[in-house]
């Protein structure tokens, strides 16, 4: 079993209720800043259809056509499966069908419908923004954790600002790969990198690179966390399952850790299946997690 100075036991891996309260909050004063522009647009959209009479109408509205469709239920993917012309005659009778079923009121009912299909998008939003925030209070461990050993790290971003990589001499450290080895992306990624010179695909594709492999979850919703720790379990034993010569450590992050899922993790570092654990939450472990990755 690994040696870890903050985890002495599976309830040091437990997120309190105080930090997940905390986490709601911030979640809610997020989605409210990313819920204006679809709020903006739905108020659009009403301004426009409170002067049309019919549904019928309303197809050779060409600025209002995406927001129409959105509110028809057509996902961007299965608005790939019609023709210009048979897209316009599915959106017309789902057009005609809000409007027999909501009678005088069928412009509002559509802006309802929009708002909701929205509602959904902004869902698939958040848990982008939870997931890349999550790596990013990781990335920043490891700096620090290099930082403080006297090293300077390079960072490589994407055109978002997001985290792609951390190198130093020797090493370099992958955010979101799906090496051909694994088959599956893998959150976090530390190869040897003995001649910098090779292309990332390069290094990925040599099973003698492999240091570390973990995963990062950062929902803080209780109910979702056993869904998460599922998804990271599944990546980790992939990945014990496709290296055959050496096998890389591994490690597991999560944000919202509940009892039964602790447990479960702290067995699995006490049996050596999990070599560090960390709870996001808790800066100490955060660190002591970093401190160990940068010390291959």
């Amino acid at each position: 079993m690994t040696e870890l100075r903050h985890i002495k036991s599976a309830k040091h891996l437990v997120t309190p209720i105080d930090v997940t309260q905390s986490g709601f909050l911030q979640q809610a004063l997020r989605k409210t800043k990313e819920v204006n522009p679809y709020v903006d647009r739905a108020k659009y959209l009403l301004s426009k259809l409170q002067f049309v009479k019919k549904p019928q109408d309303l197809i050779n509205m060409k600025e209002i056509r995406d927001d129409l469709i959105t509110a028809a239920g057509f996902s961007d993917k299965a608005t790939n499966y019609f023709s210009p012309s048979d897209l316009e005659s599915a959106l017309l009778k789902v057009l005609q069908e809000i409007e027999n079923k909501a009678g005088s009121d069928w412009q509002t009912e559509i802006v309802y419908r929009f708002l909701l299909t929205r509602g959904d998008t902004l869902g698939g939003v958040m848990r982008n923004i939870l997931g890349a925030e999550a790596k990013d209070k990781f990335a920043e461990a490891i700096l620090a954790a290099l930082r403080e050993g006297g090293i300077q790290p390079r960072v490589g971003y994407s055109r978002k600002g997001k985290v792609q990589q951390i190198s130093w001499p020797d090493r370099i450290l992958l955010f979101d790969k799906k090496p051909r080895l694994i088959g599956k992306n893998v959150d976090a990624i530390l190869l040897r990198q003995d001649d910098e010179k090779l292309s990332v695909t390069l290094l990925l594709d040599d099973e003698a690179n492999y240091l570390v492999c973990g995963e990062v979850k950062g929902g803080i919703d209780p109910a979702g966390a056993d869904e998460h720790w599922k998804t990271a379990y599944g990546a980790l034993a992939r990945i014990r399952e496709k290296f055959r010569r050496s096998h890389p450590k591994l490690f597991f992050v999560g944000a919202a850790i509940e009892d039964s899922m602790a447990e479960e993790i702290f067995s699995q570092l006490r049996s050596g299946m999990l070599n560090h654990v960390a709870n996001l939450n808790v800066s100490k472990q955060v660190s002591d997690l970093a401190s160990w990755l940068v010390s291959f």
